[in-house]
């Protein structure tokens, strides 16, 4: 079966062209950026879009807005007490895992361990209240 050169360059071209598109897309897949929460952002900055976006997207009301307000309101409060009920289980929890672990290591290492733990701990303070730049 002897094939016309005509159809020898087009199958070439057609082979060529499907790996460069299948490359393409794999590279556009590989490379695609996860969708992450923005933690960095603060919980008024994050109220605000939100409000804005109510807005322009429902074509809310003034008296619809105020009372989206209100339900954030009650919403943070809840949470926040959510969180203060929660504080001494969370504790108690950490300071079962810290005396487990403590129980584990010897005494060198549990030296170390406590210097690890402290300044874990900085970082996660510093983390969650950044210093302010005034």
């Amino acid at each position: 079966m002897n094939r016309s050169q005509p159809s020898l360059i087009l199958s070439l071209v057609l082979v060529f062209a499907s790996g460069i598109a299948v490359g393409g897309v794999g590279y556009h897949l590989y490379t695609a950026k996860s969708v992450a929460a923005n933690a960095s952002q603060s919980p008024d900055k994050f109220r605000s879009d939100f409000i804005t976006d109510m807005k322009v997207k429902l074509s809310l009301s003034e008296e619809q807005i105020t009372k989206v307000n209100v339900v954030l309101d009650q919403t943070r409060l809840q949470y926040k007490e959510l969180r203060e009920r929660m504080k001494p289980d969370m504790s108690r929890i950490k300071s079962e895992q810290v005396e487990t672990i403590n129980a584990l290591l010897n005494p060198l290492q549990q030296k170390q361990y406590e210097a690890l733990r402290l300044e874990r701990d900085a970082k996660s303070k510093q983390k969650s209240h950044p210093p302010s730049s005034n």
